[in-house]
């Protein structure tokens, strides 16, 4: 069985993201699932790439997340 980047997720997240349940709060640690698992397999993958795919695939679940300058810098700081 393969590993996906879902996996790196604690399973409370897991669960809501894949009811299509999750907040605002789980955005920290959807980037930081994304980022780990596709920088061990792809070069030049930034927490920016991680995430700009969190908030598409958040979006396309059903939540808009409109996030401040503040919050989406500090949410790509490495």
């Amino acid at each position: 069985m393969s590993i996906v980047w879902t996996d790196y997720l604690p399973s409370d997240v897991s669960r809501r993201l894949a009811e299509c349940t999750s907040t605002r709060a789980d955005i920290p640690a959807l980037v930081k699932a994304k980022y780990d698992f596709v920088k061990q397999r792809r070069s030049g993958y930034t927490k920016e790439d991680a995430l700009v795919s969190i908030l598409d695939l958040l979006d396309c679940n059903g939540l808009y997340v409109d996030l401040t300058k503040a919050e989406y810098n500090n949410l790509i700081k490495e």
